[in-house]
């Protein structure tokens, strides 16, 4: 099943990509897909670009232009001197909102940066806003209020649609098409060895510090794994925890004896950090809020949660994540629970398949990039009519 429909018109379709690289997967195989029988262009700012480029060669996207836009030069200048590696969105849309407006028949976002674009339309409303999740909905960021401004939906499964429908956020034209991340990373197997055979524990903290482990917790993990030998540690925190603007921590923090221990790996926000190369090479996962964890269990395997701030989590849908695995207050338990569990993950094997189930909508004969490309072609078939 591939993305043919019956329509006979070509549509200009704009990926917009001013984040960090990590939006990059949830976004390209549709667009590849799509290059197949529409013009597609991703939007982004002048930079090398390398993972991107390398994304659409390894899919086979060679229909695909990237246009390397600049923000106004003032911005840029500025950008320069605070050492900002990517433009303010809002200006570099500003600069460039004639442009797209009057180019594309359609414009993606993985993220809410659309006002401008929302507010500036022409009269028929075009070009149409589609929105693109950028990772498994989880905590309470992905059910936004402005998921309405839109004028499509991409939906990655049952769960999302559900929660959508039940808190008013599900637009006129959604589509359950499933997780397109899976196909932009099956071109490559990725993964990663500490050539030996000791079990893989995956740290995986999040960067909001109202939820995170690493501010109260992180260190004394690390010093868990530093002072034992039974099992290898990979600590790959979220992208933005060491990012003074986002998490609001910085590298020195961690000591440089946690570097040098060769059963302890750590990445602070490389390519292997978001490819799922850590996931797939992990037998058991530490972390706290992230929704990375998601992925981590399609495949089922043990989980650790830390909730060193007692949050009461039983019945918050944003906590969802701790079904899967034992959740447990500090690192001082930390030894008990990683003993266990191996032993008592029978009771949380049944419980991860199902809840993957409810994530990840999947269909026989066709992919969700598939899917997700001929679900967008067949509502600007409709839409622009």
């Amino acid at each position: 099943m591939g993305t043919k429909t019956e329509s006979e018109r070509t549509y200009k379709i704009g990926f917009i990509f001013l984040d960090e690289i990590h939006h990059i997967f949830h976004f390209i195989s549709i667009a590849t897909e799509l290059s197949k029988t529409q013009k597609v262009s991703i939007l982004t700012y002048p930079s090398n670009h390398d993972l991107l480029r390398r994304s659409i060669k390894e899919l086979d996207g060679d229909n695909i232009t990237v246009e390397e836009l600049p923000t106004s030069a003032f911005r840029s200048f500025t950008d320069r001197i605070k050492g900002r590696e990517l433009p303010r969105k809002g200006f570099w849309i500003k600069k460039n909102k004639k442009y797209i407006l009057k180019t594309f028949d359609a414009v993606v976002f993985t993220d809410y940066f659309h006002k401008y674009l929302l507010r500036d339309r022409k009269p028929g409303k075009t070009p149409k806003l589609l929105k693109f999740p950028h990772g498994t909905p989880g905590r309470a960021y992905a059910f936004n209020k402005s998921q309405l401004d839109f004028d499509f939906q991409l939906i990655i499964g049952n769960f999302q649609y559900q929660q959508y429908k039940e808190m008013g956020l599900l637009g006129n034209h959604p589509a359950i098409t499933g997780y397109a991340k899976l196909d932009a990373l099956k071109a490559k197997e990725r993964n990663f060895s500490f050539g030996n055979k000791k079990p893989v524990v995956l740290y995986n903290p999040h960067f909001d510090p109202n939820l995170s482990s690493w501010k109260h917790e992180g260190l004394e993990v690390l010093d868990y794994f530093y002072n034992q030998e039974h099992f290898n540690l990979i600590f790959a925190p979220h992208l933005h925890l060491f990012q003074e603007n986002k998490g609001g921590h910085k590298a020195s923090e961690i000591p440089e004896k946690f570097y040098r221990k060769k059963n302890i790996h750590i990445d602070l926000g490389s390519l292997k950090s978001i490819d799922m190369s850590y996931l797939n090479s992990a037998d058991l996962y530490v972390g706290d809020v992230s929704s990375q964890v998601y992925e981590f269990i399609i495949t089922p395997k043990p989980c650790i949660f830390l909730n060193p701030n007692e949050l009461q989590y039983e019945n918050d849908f944003s906590f969802r994540f701790w079904k899967c695995g034992e959740v447990i207050n500090s690192a001082k338990q930390l030894n008990e629970a990683l003993t266990k569990a191996t032993a008592d993950f029978a009771k949380y094997r049944t419980v991860q398949k199902k809840i993957t189930e409810e994530n990840y909508y999947t269909e026989e004969g066709s992919t969700a990039s598939e899917r997700g490309a001929k679900a967008i072609i067949s509502y600007l078939d409709k839409a622009l009519a």
